[in-house]
């Protein structure tokens, strides 16, 4: 009798158990009802993986604002990544982004229909409850506004919400290229920047849903690298009435980088490369042209055909420090940075050596000296800011040397996923460089000067504490009179060594003046940046 009423017990307690798990994974959200999966095999972390927020911007939407996704009739499959926006994406095998996990998911399957969310979250199964209130941290990818995509293996959010208490990650896709910044003929000079506008509709659903995930709408820390770096600061002045996200992180990329201005000859160019002509009456003609068309002719244009952010004075200004001393600029915390060795990424792996001096001018020129004006700039206005340069060299992430800290390289160390590295194990002190950095919970590291203990990491204190989560952790507020600048894996080490930035800025302070990301290029005189990044 009681071992009939154990079983009993025992099947009744296992279908609640698959009832309720079966329930974590279905999401209400304002694109409908979507269906996730666990994605770790501990069942830890829920990923609801490419959820539409926006009508797909085909037909009479391409070039046009993207529109709310209403929602739909049916549960959303939200357990793979959608397909990329339409891009340019080759890379040889002498590029580090080639032979590491920086690919973009199926670059084969193209689509105009790529206006999709990914989101990590916690589970009930994680640290023994599911997250209520968490931080988000939302990361805008980079790519020279040209390729990329929120589905890069590097992106995965798994190990972050995995490793730390109380956070929710988030990538997304934006249109790139001529299809999110077209500088067209005939369309109105306030919505050219498609793509910027695509970012803002993804952190209104975000914003908007991300408390049915266990998120907290009111702690949302935007940040991005690269082309999402100058998103991120763009976003900063664009949006002063309904920020509706409490701080920010710049991974190498400020708001000047990338942009141009209304002058429409490269929209010209390609419509006419593909028959479409010049003028406003190839604008109709354009939304006609199969995206594979375009994408092609981009091709065959040797890169020629480029597609930035356009002043347009409302999404994108043209004076940020002049908007800045009038105080319109999000006052909010920010976290901004570079890496040490950025221009190494464009150099053939097989060199055996590069030019240190060209590369260290390159690197002052077109993010060194953005970055500190952007931050003289906050400080200026009192903004709570942190400054860090990132000096790491593992060896799974620099398989030659002098590649050192790369553009991109901190990437895999924040969101934990230097373990994706095949081709050479990772290394203990990556491991802890990456936990300091990233944050994972119980670790005591000592030096010999004082010990600290990184209940949270940097980046998570950031995110779930804007205003003083990095101070608790140690690291100072950033002043040009004072040791502060945050050097991070020195040597390889988890040490944070704090030290004056005037060595560092002299190059900036000699010159006097910034190069724009978009006028530095290789020996071919082709734009670095613009599409290689």
């Amino acid at each position: 009798m009681y071992q009939l009423l154990w079983i009993v017990l025992q099947a009744a307690t296992s279908a609640a158990t698959l009832v309720n798990h079966s329930a974590e994974l279905r999401v209400v959200t304002s694109s409908g009802i979507v269906s996730g999966i666990y994605n770790n095999t501990a069942q830890t972390v829920r990923g609801f993986i490419g959820i539409p927020y926006a009508e797909p911007p085909v037909g009479r939407l391409r070039f046009a604002p993207a529109q709310s996704k209403p929602p739909a009739r049916h549960p959303i499959d939200a357990s793979s990544f959608s397909d990329p926006c339409p891009q340019v994406y080759t890379y040889s095998n002498e590029s580090i982004w080639s032979i590491l996990p920086y690919k973009i998911w199926n670059p084969a399957n193209m689509s105009e229909d790529c206006l999709y969310i990914n989101i990590w979250t916690p589970s009930s199964k994680h640290q023994g409850k599911r997250a209520r209130n968490a931080a988000v941290m939302m990361f805008i990818h980079g790519g020279g506004y040209g390729s990329g995509s929120g589905s890069v293996a590097f992106y995965d959010g798994t190990n972050l919400v995995q490793d730390n208490e109380d956070i929710i990650f988030v990538t997304f896709n934006y249109r790139l290229n001529v299809f999110g910044f077209p500088n067209a003929p005939g369309l109105d000079p306030l919505k050219q920047n498609l793509g910027l506008m695509n970012q803002r509709l993804a952190v209104e659903w975000v914003h908007k849903n991300i408390a049915n995930f266990g998120g907290d709408p009111k702690r949302i820390l935007l940040f991005g690298q690269s082309a999402g770096a100058s998103s991120v600061d763009i976003y900063s002045y664009a949006y002063l009435d309904n920020q509706l996200v409490s701080a920010f992180a710049l991974h190498s990329g400020t708001a000047p980088s990338l942009i141009t201005r209304a002058d429409h000859k490269n929209w010209n160019d390609l419509s006419t490369a593909v028959g479409c002509g010049s003028g406003a009456k190839s604008l109709a003609c354009m939304r006609r042209v199969p995206a594979t068309k375009i994408v092609e002719a981009r091709t065959q244009g040797n890169y020629k055909y480029n597609f930035y952010p356009i002043v347009d004075n409302r999404t994108v200004f043209s004076d940020y420090a002049a908007r800045t001393r009038k105080g319109k600029v999000a006052l909010l915390p920010t976290l901004a940075g570079i890496n040490e060795h950025e221009f190494s990424a464009i150099v053939r792996l097989s060199q055996e050596s590069v030019n240190e001096t060209d590369i260290c001018e390159n690197v002052q020129k077109a993010f060194n000296c953005p970055l500190q004006e952007t931050v003289k700039m906050r400080l200026d206005r009192n903004v709570p800011t942190w400054r860090y340069l990132y000096r790491g060299n593992f060896t799974s992430l620099s398989p030659t040397t002098w590649l050192g800290a790369y553009h991109t390289a901190e990437i895999p160390i924040v969101f934990g996923t230097y373990n994706l590295s095949k081709a050479i194990a990772p290394s203990a002190g990556e491991a802890e460089a990456s936990r300091y950095i990233q944050g994972t919970p119980s670790e005591t590291y000592s030096d010999s000067s004082r010990s600290y203990e990184y209940f949270l990491g940097a980046w998570v204190a950031f995110a779930k504490n804007p205003q003083n989560g990095l101070s608790k952790y140690g690291w100072p507020q950033f002043s040009f009179d004072q040791p502060t600048l945050i050097n991070l894996a020195l040597d390889n080490t988890t040490q944070v060594v704090f030290t004056s930035a005037d060595p560092w800025d002299s190059y900036c302070n000699e010159v006097g003046k910034t190069t724009d990301i978009e006028g530095i290029q290789d020996g071919k005189g082709q734009i670095v940046l613009g599409y290689d990044l």
